[in-house]
């Protein structure tokens, strides 16, 4: 009985045990994809990106680095918008950077905002010894290829702030 007994209770535990774990966001094998804020403005593209641009390089100060599509897209340099200092992170904690995609377009005659994470990505900073010297080391983890480290509600949260920005300034 006493083998039995043990043989179900190991049973038992395999198959609760990973139960509360497929929850956590760290346990993330694939990539997915991050929803990106569309909106809709009163203005014209021209007037919506001179507005969106003052917004961003003077008020948020996330520098413009590169613009695409004869300017409808703007990507601005890396933005540290979180840091994760929670147990089991490295000193000075996990960095989330991004930079931000703004691509403003017209359809169905209406002018449209997307606003879309561009190079998602944690910085961590490491510190060794080596034969009594102290040594530090810098990762960068893609979301791409290390999607299973990655807390996406801070990004999202970020994206929601920055979009309602963009529709506070491009309708008034």
């Amino acid at each position: 009985m006493s083998t039995a007994l043990t043989r179900i209770m190991v049973l038992i535990l395999a198959v609760l045990l990973p139960l509360p774990l497929t929850a956590c966001y760290h346990m993330r094998a694939v990539a997915e994809k991050i929803e990106s804020p569309v909106l809709t403005v009163g203005q014209s593209p021209a007037e919506a990106l001179r507005r969106i641009r003052k917004l961003l390089e003077d008020e948020r100060q996330l520098r413009i680095i590169a613009e695409e599509s004869n300017g409808a897209t703007l990507i601005t340099a890396p933005w540290h918008f979180s840091t994760d200092t929670g147990f089991g992170q490295p000193a000075g904690g996990r960095k989330y950077y991004t930079q931000l995609q703004v691509t403003v377009s017209v359809t169905d005659g209406r002018t449209t905002v997307t606003l879309s994470p561009h190079n998602y990505e944690i910085r961590s900073s490491y510190a060794y010894g080596l034969d009594g010297q102290v040594m530090t080391m810098n990762k960068h983890y893609p979301y791409e290829e290390y999607p299973g480290m990655f807390d996406n509600n801070r990004l999202t949260a970020e994206l929601k702030e920055v979009s309602d920005a963009i529709a506070r300034t491009c309708n008034e």
